[in-house]
């Protein structure tokens, strides 16, 4: 008798559990779901706005509460005898050296001529200090081969900015450059295997363009994943949709202890980039 009690009150457990468990199948069923709020709110990037630019003496300076700037030169051989203690007296922070070239027409690569000693004299005196390479390799094979040969004239030496690729149009009035007729894609995919090349050797890399050759010769999407070295003169602000890290303003700067005119640009530096 007992056990017949005890069956029964087992089954009426059972059942109300089976019951408990079906309403709750039904209502999650029928509940209505709260849809989940997606924060759409776009975060921008910090821009520069062009119009705070200050120019002292044909310097140009820059600051906001995301940017500051440092002023700089770049040099090659054809600035000649330079006076780095003078230069660097006269306000320049930091200098870009051409460290190489290659032929437009032979396809030889060279070292620039001054390289070495305009290394050492802005060394010697605190500037920081890049370097860039002037390309014109046809294919990616040779643009390979000239980080290969940057990484090997800059060893034992040190760089306190991005090495640059530096690929532009020669016109010749004899002949046909050697980058006549290679395409958009092409000089593309040069630029890139050259900057990868670096960074896998540990340099920081930068792509030095101006607004033609970002039209008409690269891919600008591809391009702009690196930082943009910009050369565009004589006008209020770089006329690129991509955020521009040194702008290059003037080609005929005239800086104390340089003879020549010289290349004068703005480096934007963000502020918690800034190394002391």
């Amino acid at each position: 008798m007992k056990k017949n009690k005890i069956r029964r009150l087992e089954m009426l457990v059972a059942a109300l559990f089976i019951v408990f468990a079906l309403l709750i199948m039904i209502g999650r069923l029928f509940r209505k779901e709260e849809p989940i709020e997606e924060n759409t709110e776009e975060v921008s990037e910090p821009t520069i706005d062009y119009s705070k630019i200050d120019v002292i003496s044909g310097k140009y300076y820059y600051e906001d509460e995301n940017f500051s700037s440092s002023f700089g030169i770049d040099i090659s051989e054809f600035q000649d005898e330079i006076d780095w203690k003078k230069v660097k007296e006269d306000g320049v922070e930091f200098v870009y050296l051409r460290i190489g070239r290659r032929g437009a027409t032979t396809g030889l690569i060279y070292e620039d001529s001054k390289f070495a000693v305009n290394y050492e004299g802005a060394k010697e005196n605190g500037l920081k200090l890049g370097v860039y390479f002037f390309s014109q390799a046809k294919d990616e094979k040779e643009a390979l081969e000239e980080a290969a040969w940057v990484r090997e004239h800059l060893k034992g030496k040190e760089v306190d900015l991005p090495v640059v690729y530096d690929c532009e149009e020669v016109i010749l009035e004899d002949e046909p450059s050697r980058l006549e007729g290679v395409e958009k894609e092409q000089l593309t995919a040069n630029t890139i295997a050259f900057l990868e090349d670096m960074k896998k050797s540990g340099y920081d890399v930068m792509v030095y363009t101006y607004l033609y050759w970002a039209d008409t010769f690269y891919d600008m999407e591809q391009i702009a994943r690196y930082p943009i070295w910009f050369a565009q003169y004589d006008t209020e602000a770089p006329k690129l949709e991509w955020p521009v890290s040194i702008w290059q303003y003037s080609n005929q700067g005239t800086i104390n202890g340089i003879k020549e005119p010289t290349d004068l640009n703005i480096m934007f530096i963000r502020k918690n980039d800034r190394s002391e």
